[in-house]
């Protein structure tokens, strides 16, 4: 799918940085690693720098975090054909694509692996950390997934275009490290109050739902606010400050949310 409006050519002005490339590859707005063929930036929105610079981020988030045992779950494919694989709290997870969903293999040394066993041995509980390093690569991710969905397509939305992104940009590039807040959604019942980003296109809208993905667009007074839903992790965050105070319409519609990075468990209710 070209997320290019129609009669725009890719401006071979890089949307993080400003430079003027080299560009020598498209771009996977949600990485091809959770599933995604379809959101697509053809070569000459993002320069190769900056790529790189996500790409590192983005592997991070794939192999070591909760949306990589997610992918697992999922059963998705690699490029290269593998069944998905990742790395997760001293777990190796893997997808068993010809199996049906939420059927995962798993390695460990388990005797060093924290649990809850059922009497029958034959089944029992896990327990993560809920918060972890990677939540700040996950931050990163969702901003970049926000930025590079609105910049080529809702640029010309009067009710948007005041929103300034710089920020956002700095911290996925690096350049400004302090913490950068998302809320993980508790409760299925958010959808219900959102309008899918590709609502209009119901093929399109359809298939990647198949694929395990979602992804919303809210405007919260200064703050455009996305809401990303990749199989069971469901997360928001604005891509134009870091302040927080967004949220109430969170508490307004009732949804349960937890405050990530650790920074802003405090934010949770």
């Amino acid at each position: 799918m070209n997320l290019n409006p129609p009669n725009i050519m890719p401006p071979n002005v890089c949307i993080f940085c400003g430079g003027d490339g080299p560009f020598s590859s498209e771009e996977h707005i949600i990485p091809h690693s959770l599933g995604n063929d379809l959101l697509i930036l053809a070569p000459g929105w993002i320069c190769d720098n900056c790529n790189n610079t996500c790409s590192s981020f983005e592997s991070r988030t794939l192999n070591n975090s909760i949306l990589g045992l997610e992918r697992c779950r999922l059963g998705v494919v690699t490029k290269k054909g593998k069944p998905a694989r990742s790395d997760v709290h001293h777990i190796s997870w893997f997808a068993e694509p010809e199996s049906r969903q939420n059927i995962v293999s798993a390695e460990a040394d388990w005797a060093n692996i924290p649990m809850l066993l059922h009497p029958d041995g034959d089944s029992g509980k896990i327990v993560f950390p809920f918060h972890d390093d990677f939540c700040y690569d996950i931050t990163k991710l969702l901003l970049k997934i926000g930025i590079e969905v609105l910049t080529p397509t809702l640029g010309g939305d009067n009710s948007i275009n005041h929103i300034d992104m710089k920020s956002a940009k700095n911290h996925i590039l690096g350049k400004d490290d302090a913490p950068w807040p998302y809320f993980v959604l508790m409760s299925e019942s958010v959808e219900k109050h959102l309008i899918s980003f590709l609502h209009s296109m119901p093929e399109e809208h359809e298939y990647i739902r198949s694929c395990g993905f979602d992804l919303f667009f809210h405007v919260i007074e200064d703050h455009i606010v996305l809401f990303f839903f990749y199989g069971q992790f469901r997360a928001a965050i604005s891509l134009s400050s870091r302040k927080s105070e967004w949220r109430k319409v969170l508490i307004d519609w009732g949804i349960s949310h937890i405050g990530c990075p650790i920074e802003f468990v405090d934010l949770s209710a």
